[in-house]
């Protein structure tokens, strides 16, 4: 060896010393480089040298094997057994074996293992590779190197799970092309976030109407019966709810020490501990719900997972979007066919009903002109709309803009399918029109509070309309109904299968509306014609009054 090397050698240096034939093509020793050079060169690749004397069973490696594989410093005892200890439970096996099979057939060993977990830690992987130093044809010793390859283990995971990933987007994507069972794809895409996330949990809210609950509408892991009636709220206290509120996914580690939400009934009565949630976001700005993959595993979601699953969300959006479209073209198709003669009917039945309640030609020509123009506003709107879901503040506005100044509006924000629009705008311009001729509108101190909320009642999600006069005349209850009483009834309780309930306090009338709603944000299955649902004449017919 050189005269210049170091009294104390590097323990890696020592172990290559073994004597033995030299290679045809080795330098001259003298060119060998400065030890320190190689302990240098080995730690900045984090490889690690280690000598296993078979006959004693002992373990001689360098210092920087300690760091490689996640140990303090100076904790190696030196035996075989504390080696093997640190290798992780389900990978030791195969160590063992070929460890066993190098020894018998004298080939290079060479084996990749994972380290035991340690907590707040990601996987850590080494790649062990050694040569077997034969003695008398028996083998003497394995001399070898460790090397930290974590980060190689985890891009090559990474890009294996990145083309699984993709490959999935678009088959669920072309799926959502051609699927008329939205909930078929939805549970399809459960099952299939759930297999590549590897998580126990996979949930599918839908923001339902009054956008203050969110419904289970899909999922995997969750007990019998959650699916489809299970809800969470959309405050930011919990993760669903934050991920709405902030727009974008939402990652948690340990939902026990979050201090950004709390743990919502149906992930803390599971066991869940980390999660990410994304939001379904919706082309008009309100979002249609959260998709969530949760786990009890205390685990760390990785930025091309959470990406994986905002594509999904995106799949979703758009699938949603597509039977949005289609029913509407449906629905078009058949309010064409349906309402273009219905609307004639509707017009008549409207007059023959004025007339016989007006006490004048001018009466008749006052009542018939808003009652039509009630039903053009509510028109207007859906129509301009693109025949989609109106709002219901739109709709109070646009029926009450001549009194707006002496009106309060209270509520969610909520929005309605055309047909209860229709039948709605109807009842609210009867409720417009008495409270300008005899209630809180028609003096000037009057005034009009209407308040609104969506509940689950025993029919799903409903909506609650309170109109309250103040301010006015005291309301005189007639001995027999007027039409527009008779036709509030109607379109409420017969048409939209609701409720209508007035009290006539002497500080003004008071009329509650009940109406139940559809999920007008998801679309189920094929909507089928309905030529046979309620017309005009069914509505508005003398013979039912």
């Amino acid at each position: 060896m050189d005269d210049r090397q170091p009294r104390e050698a590097a323990p890696e240096l020592q172990e290559q010393q073994t004597p033995g034939a030299p290679h045809a093509d080795a330098k001259p020793v003298d060119h060998f480089p400065d030890p320190q050079a190689v302990r240098t060169a080995l730690e900045a690749g984090r490889i690690g040298v280690w000598s296993w004397d078979i006959q004693s069973d002992t373990v001689n490696w360098s210092n920087n094997l300690e760091e490689i594989h996640d140990l303090p410093a100076a904790s190696f005892d030196g035996t075989f057994s504390f080696v093997e200890n640190d290798v992780h439970p389900d990978d030791r096996a195969e160590v063992q074996a070929a460890i066993q099979e190098s020894l018998r057939s004298g080939k290079q060993y060479q084996v990749q293992y994972r380290l035991v977990p340690r907590p707040d830690r990601d996987e850590r992987w080494v790649e062990a590779v050694a040569t077997v130093v034969m003695e008398n044809g028996a083998p003497k010793r394995l001399l070898g190197v460790c090397r930290d390859v974590s980060d190689r283990v985890r891009l090559l995971g990474e890009l294996r799970a990145r083309a699984k990933q993709q490959e999935a987007v678009a088959r669920l994507g072309e799926q959502a092309l051609t699927e008329i069972d939205l909930q078929k794809l939805f549970d399809d895409i459960a099952a299939t976030v759930a297999d590549l996330l590897d998580v126990e949990f996979v949930k599918i809210l839908e923001l339902v109407p009054g956008d203050a609950e969110l419904l289970l509408r899909a999922g995997i892991g969750w007990k019998s019966g959650l699916v489809g009636s299970a809800y969470e709220s959309t405050g930011r206290h919990s993760q669903a709810g934050y991920a709405l509120a902030s727009g974008g996914p939402v990652t948690v580690i340990d939902l026990k020490s979050e201090t950004r939400f709390t743990s919502p009934a149906l992930l803390h009565d599971h066991g869940v501990t980390s999660g990410v949630s994304v939001p379904i976001a919706g082309r008009d700005g309100r979002a249609y719900g959260v998709i969530g993959a949760h786990t009890p595993q205390r685990r760390r979601f990785y930025e091309y997972e959470v990406s994986f699953l905002t594509a999904i969300a995106n799949v979703i959006a758009g699938a949603i979007q597509r039977r949005q479209l289609d029913q509407r073209h449906e629905l078009m198709i058949r309010e064409l066919r349906h309402r273009s003669g219905n609307l004639f009917a509707q017009l008549l039945a409207l007059f023959s009903q004025t007339a016989k309640n007006s006490r004048s030609v001018p009466d008749l020509v006052a009542k018939y002109e808003a009652r039509v123009l009630a039903l053009a506003s509510a028109h207007r709107l859906i129509t301009e709309g693109g025949w989609n879901a109106a709002s219901l503040t739109g709709l109070l506005r646009a029926l009450l803009a001549p009194y707006l100044e002496r009106v309060s509006f209270t509520g969610p924000d909520v929005f309605l399918e055309p047909d209860p629009s229709f039948a709605l705008s109807a009842a609210l311009h009867e409720l417009a029109t008495n409270a300008n001729k005899y209630g809180s509108l028609s003096v000037p101190a009057g005034r009009l509070d209407l308040s609104w909320s969506v509940d689950r009642t025993a029919k799903g999600p409903t909506l609650t309309l309170d109109w309250k006069e103040g301010g006015g005349p005291a309301p005189k209850r007639t001995p027999r109904p007027g039409f527009g009483s008779r036709l509030i009834t109607m379109v409420i309780e017969r048409q939209l299968n609701g409720e209508v309930h007035q009290s006539f306090a002497p500080t003004g009338m008071a009329t509650r509306l009940v109406v139940p709603l559809t999920h007008e944000r998801w679309p189920g299955r094929v909507i089928r014609p309905a030529a046979e649902e309620e017309t005009a004449d069914a509505v508005f017919s003398p013979r039912q009054h």
